[in-house]
This record gives C-alpha cells, structure tokens and sequence, in this order.
C-alpha cells in the first residue's frame, strides 16, 4: 500500500488554532453550506505541492493556505487576521502544526481583502501561510537477494 499525504492533517490543525484562539469557525473558502455568522474564517488550498526536497523514502513538499477572515467591520478583520498571523508565528501556534509533523516556514503579510456583494461590502483581510509536509511513500520493488559480480557472489 502506497502512504501519501493528508491534506487533512493542515485543515484540521489550522480550524483547531483558529477556533482555539478565537472561538470563531473556520470553513473552507466557496463550498456549499451556509454562512456561519460574522466573523468567520476561511481557508483555501491556493498551492497544494511546491517540490522541495526527496530521498528514499519520503518528499518533502511545501503547501501554500490562504487565511482570510470575514466580518462588516474593517477593522475587526484586521484585528482578527492580525491575532492569528501573529499566533501562527510564535511557538505556541507552531506547535499545535508540530504536533502533526507539519512545520510552518512563513506567514505572508495581512492585507485587506474586501468583496463588493450586490451594494454592500463584506469586509476581509487575511494573510498565507507556507507550510513544508512529509509525504511518505513506499516503492512496490522487488529487494534484491543476492548479487553477482564477475561470476562470483
């Protein structure tokens, strides 16, 4: 059986830290369902496999995770953007992603992210977030018993 990463493992910590530390959900950015009230976070997967680094028995890759928070104040969403980039950030927040073997390298800066809805704005911020996994993975090869060199063992 081939072993592969589980996106899942970054989506689970990272709406377990948001929920710690703010006590609002984060959902996944344009899926069905409805709207949590405001504020809320999203998250979107914009680069699920930057190639970082590969031996014998595993790839490093990077993952790039767009966190943006949604509310009818300005200011409340920079507040909250800024809270948890600077969560993210410090070794406390690293940890909760540590725990899954998922290291956090970067956090972008926050920026404001407004969408003009019908003749209103809701207003966004957020920032990204690159994060290096392990992807494990077996090779279905034969091992090789025995060799043979010049006719002899």
């Amino acid at each position: 059986m081939t072993e592969y990463f589980d996106y899942k493992v970054i989506t689970s910590s990272l709406i377990k830290a948001v929920r710690t530390l703010t006590s609002r959900p984060c959902i996944e950015a344009n899926s069905s369902g409805d709207q949590p009230e405001y504020p809320f976070a999203t998250f979107t997967i914009t680069s699920p496999e930057i190639a970082y680094e590969r031996d014998n028995n595993n790839a490093q890759f990077e993952v790039v995770v767009s966190l943006t928070w949604h509310d009818e104040s300005s200011l409340s969403v920079l507040n909250l953007s800024k809270k948890c980039r600077s969560y993210f950030k410090s070794t406390e927040g690293r940890a909760i992603f540590a725990e899954k073997n998922v290291v956090i390298v970067d956090t972008s800066d926050a920026n404001k992210r407004d969408n003009f809805i019908s003749i209103e704005y809701e207003r966004a911020a957020g920032f990204d977030i690159t994060m290096r996994v392990l992807d494990p993975y077996v090779d279905d090869v034969d091992s090789i018993e025995q060799i043979t060199i010049n006719g002899g063992n």
